[in-house]
């Protein structure tokens, strides 16, 4: 797992998964982009990087073993809730944050009611865990 410490820009979005992404691409390139929204299965956000932060939709349905084979990226970021530090991580890596901080729930009914896996909120268990790996 590697750390990264993130720059500080203004923020455009509301949304803090957006957000997290305009950070993280401002961090490894000194550019402003839009949060992109590109399918999994076709691109990372950045490179081969899918950037992530709390409470964020890690996949539609429940078999992360699944999704993980037909996401096109190989690595996963996870941006702190203070969007100063990003964690890489591997697929195994990330596999295993998951399993241990991701949660299953459901769409709204307006996007079809289907189980989702999400992310837990950000805590001290989450964050002691990212340190330690």
């Amino acid at each position: 797992m590697e750390r990264i410490s993130m720059l500080s820009i203004a923020r455009e979005y509301a949304n803090n998964g957006q957000h997290a992404e305009q950070v993280f691409r401002f961090t490894m390139t000194g550019v402003i982009f839009r949060a992109d929204n590109r399918p999994a299965s076709e691109s990372g956000d950045y490179l081969d990087i899918q950037i992530k932060s709390a409470r964020a939709t890690v996949c539609k349905g429940t078999d992360i073993n699944k999704y993980l084979e037909m996401d096109a990226a190989n690595r996963y970021a996870y941006v702190t809730e203070d969007f100063k530090t990003a964690f890489i991580m591997n697929k195994e890596e990330w596999k295993q944050f998951v399993n241990k901080f991701g949660t299953v729930t459901r769409e709204s009914k307006k996007n079809g009611g289907k189980e989702k896996i999400r992310l837990k909120a950000e805590s001290k268990e989450m964050r002691e865990w990212l340190e330690n790996h």
